[in-house]
């Protein structure tokens, strides 16, 4: 989708840049939504059972979506294949951690880890492969044969899986004020060209939104079986690192989104070929998070989190300075390549961290509350990146814009961070 985004502009020339985000931020806005609900549900209805159900939407979104003669049909196939993905990862992780014996656990993790972050990096340049040949809609179709195949596959060769004990279905309520808080701050975001900062609209949304966040926590804090576990901020490493992962990931998924717009609309460069440039950011980032978090376990992750960030923050501002109206391929690859190691470092180290205190019985909450964290920096984080790229004047002034704002945001996370300690409590000072 973020190589796509370019493509779908053309298709749908008449529609806003505002009003075509939403094909974006409504997938990671259900998805912050539902998350922990699929978690839960796969508990008690079966692990297996679940993702089979995950992927027959996800199917059915991508068919939805090939087909969609509208924006408006895209935005509603894309929320129908994000309540998908919810069902989807939360059974498929514990699918694989309930199939295999304990000491072939780590080693099952590792490949979990590394295939995610090698098919990210594969996403976009096969996205990009099969927009040039086929249209935008075959980024929708692409969807249905790997399905198809799951279906097939997964049940005859994993058994059944389900907890020993039936947890209660989260708060629904909590995952519906979620949804409506992180939209009410993206439509302030996203309208803030059209509309004007200052316009009492976009500030009324934003204010709005983080209102409704505040009923939200409220609320949690106060029933008996919230959507997400806040108690479990009453941790320091746990509120701090996913305070840091919240901020950091609004800023990495910025610049993701937003160079991805940039190398295509501004600099010309065909879908396939900005698939290609962005694709060492999730590639690294996947591949070096394993062997970091090898390392991190018995260091402390904060010796690895200060150094990616620090690492990030220069290397954004070198791009800053060199890249303008005129790409420079060997610069910008470079610079993703740099990016991708140092977000290695960061990303897996701060999501190990907000579960390193938490008890065993309570990993799959904490585990909720950061993925929660991380859709709803995605979401924020593409707005803001969309918002800044697509209303400047000229590639020179977008780029300062972004860069501006990732360079912010991840200095605003290095509080957070620099507080985290997890090393093990012998070398703890």
């Amino acid at each position: 989708m973020t190589v796509g985004y370019p493509a779908l502009g053309e298709a749908f020339p008449g529609v806003s840049d505002p009003t075509l985000s939403w094909v974006t931020n409504i997938f990671t806005i259900v998805a912050a939504a539902t998350l922990v609900i699929g978690g839960v549900l796969a508990d008690r209805m079966g692990r297996r059972r679940m993702l089979l159900a995950g992927v027959g939407l996800f199917l059915a979104g991508s068919v939805l979506g090939g087909l969609a003669p509208s924006v408006g049909m895209l935005i509603g196939a894309r929320a129908v294949m994000a309540a998908g993905a919810s069902a989807i990862h939360p059974a498929a992780v514990a699918l694989l951690l309930a199939s295999l014996p304990s000491n072939r656990l780590p080693l099952a993790v590792g490949i979990w880890a590394v295939a995610g972050g090698t098919s990210s990096a594969f996403g976009p340049p096969v996205g990009g492969l099969v927009i040039e040949w086929l249209g935008w809609e075959w980024m929708f179709w692409l969807n249905v044969p790997f399905c198809l195949i799951i279906l097939i596959v997964v049940p005859a060769v994993f058994r059944e899986s389900r907890s020993g004990e039936s947890r209660a279905l989260p708060d629904p309520l909590g995952g519906v004020m979620v949804a409506a808080a992180t939209a009410l701050v993206t439509l302030g975001i996203v309208q803030s060209d059209p509309w004007g900062w200052t316009d009492a609209r976009v500030i009324g949304s934003i204010i709005g939104g983080l209102a409704v966040f505040g009923l939200f926590v409220q609320r949690s804090l106060h029933h008996p079986n919230p959507l997400v576990e806040l108690r479990l901020f009453q941790i320091p490493n746990v509120r701090r690192s996913n305070l840091a992962m919240l901020i950091f990931a609004s800023s990495w998924f910025g610049m993701f989104f937003g160079f991805t717009v940039i190398v295509i609309r501004s600099w010309g460069w065909t879908p396939l070929e900005g698939g290609f440039a962005v694709a060492p950011l999730p590639l690294f980032a996947g591949v070096l998070g394993v062997l970091i978090g090898r390392i991190a376990h018995r260091t402390g992750h904060r010796l690895f989190i200060l150094p990616g960030t620090a690492i990030y923050v220069g290397t954004t501002i070198v791009l800053w300075l060199v890249l303008g109206d005129e790409p420079n391929a060997a610069v910008f690859i470079t610079g993703m390549t740099v990016i991708g190691v140092a977000t290695g470092m960061v990303f897996p180290s701060l999501m190990a961290a907000s579960i390193s205190d938490v008890s065993p019985e309570q990993h799959s909450l904490a585990t909720g509350i950061n993925f929660t964290a991380q859709r709803v920096a995605t979401t924020i984080g593409v707005a803001l990146g969309l918002t800044f790229v697509t209303s400047a004047a000229s590639t020179s002034d977008a780029i300062d814009l972004l860069m501006g704002m990732v360079v912010v945001t991840a200095l605003v996370s290095l509080p957070f961070s620099a507080r985290i300690d997890t090393r093990p409590r012998g070398r703890q000072s």
